[in-house]
């Protein structure tokens, strides 16, 4: 019989002694008040077991094993990218019988069991003989847990287990965990790091703006991290502050925006106008990197006024949830 630890609940006044038998060491027998039970905070206390005229009962809270988390590594998820395979280690010098195990997602962080497009409610329990067991698992209502029952730990020794998930595109940046409930003991699973689907930068060498001049075309270049299928994005160009810079020139305005896409194809879009006239929002914007590593240009057109002061500036694109200035503009 495996070994544990427990306690005795029982009514009655009386002091604590410790109680040794099959299957429990360092047992503890916790004294009532009155015709009331004691130890009745213990989270494994049944009511009304130990009050008067109820018999008492040994609960016991198991310690031959141990869960942690897996890793490491971080297990690092792009935005609608690829799965990653977080999970715990498991650990006993004793062999335990089969276990009910529930993995379940971290709320509001945006991650899936599998990809949006193949879910996967797969369960890989691996011994420490480097043996793999799949087991699968049984969704909950709303998506946010799996069950899986009769796992064998395959202990004594180290198993590990994990399951695949990935992060939807617009699960939240920064690190977050699974939980693993494996036997009633619950750990974070492996830590999960989610990472940008697309990053935004300057686009390429300054350009030179002459003020009262010609317009020029300030942008930026988009880069797919590894995301799959990104969606069309709202993409918004900022003037700089104080700059007295116009979208095309006084007499010939211009409200577009150019994305080149990684094919060398060219899309424009026509976008709205603030009321200030200081900044444009297009919707629906087709980035243009359906693959990993792709990258692609945008770019709108500006000019300088006689009033803008001499210098470097930038306009501002916001790309989704992605802020980057663009191109260098420098103001002569």
């Amino acid at each position: 019989m495996s070994i544990a630890e427990g306690a005795i609940y029982s009514g009655g006044g009386g002091g604590s002694s410790f109680v040794n038998g099959p299957g429990v060491t360092g047992g503890q027998t916790l004294a009532g008040n009155g015709t009331q039970a004691g130890g009745k905070t213990d989270p494994l206390y049944q009511s009304p077991v130990g009050d008067a005229g109820s018999r008492g009962q040994v609960v016991l809270q198991w310690t031959e094993f141990t869960v942690v988390p897996g890793g490491p590594p971080d297990v690092e998820l792009r935005q609608g990218g690829a799965v990653g395979y977080p999970g715990v280690r498991v650990e006993a010098g004793v062999a335990i019988d089969p276990v009910s195990v529930t993995v379940a997602l971290p709320p509001g962080r945006g991650l899936l069991f599998g990809t949006q497009t193949l879910a996967d409610y797969q369960l890989t329990v691996q011994n420490a003989d480097g043996q793999t067991t799949p087991y699968m698992g049984i969704l909950s209502e709303d998506g946010t847990s799996l069950v899986f029952s009769g796992v064998d730990l395959g202990l004594p020794g180290t198993t590990v287990m994990w399951v695949a998930v990935s992060a939807g595109h617009d699960a939240p940046l920064g690190s977050t965990a699974l939980a693993f409930t494996v036997g009633g003991k619950t750990s974070p699973s492996t830590t999960v790091v989610v990472t940008p689907g697309y990053t935004v930068s300057p686009g390429g060498s300054p350009v030179t703006a002459e003020r009262g001049g010609w317009p020029v075309y300030p942008g930026v270049e988009v880069r797919n991290n590894g995301s799959q299928a990104i969606p069309r994005q709202t993409v918004t160009a900022k003037l700089p502050a104080g700059a007295a810079m116009r979208f095309g020139k006084q007499d010939s305005p211009d409200h577009q925006l150019t994305v080149w896409d990684a094919a060398g194809n060219t899309t424009v879009y026509t976008g709205s106008v603030s009321d200030d006239g200081q900044s444009l929002t297009f919707s629906d914007v087709d980035l243009g990197i359906p693959d990993a590593g792709s990258q692609s240009v945008m770019w709108i057109c500006v000019s300088a006024t006689d009033d803008t002061p001499p210098g470097p500036t930038s306009v501002e694109f916001s790309v989704g949830d992605r802020i980057s200035p663009s191109t260098t503009i420098n103001v002569i």
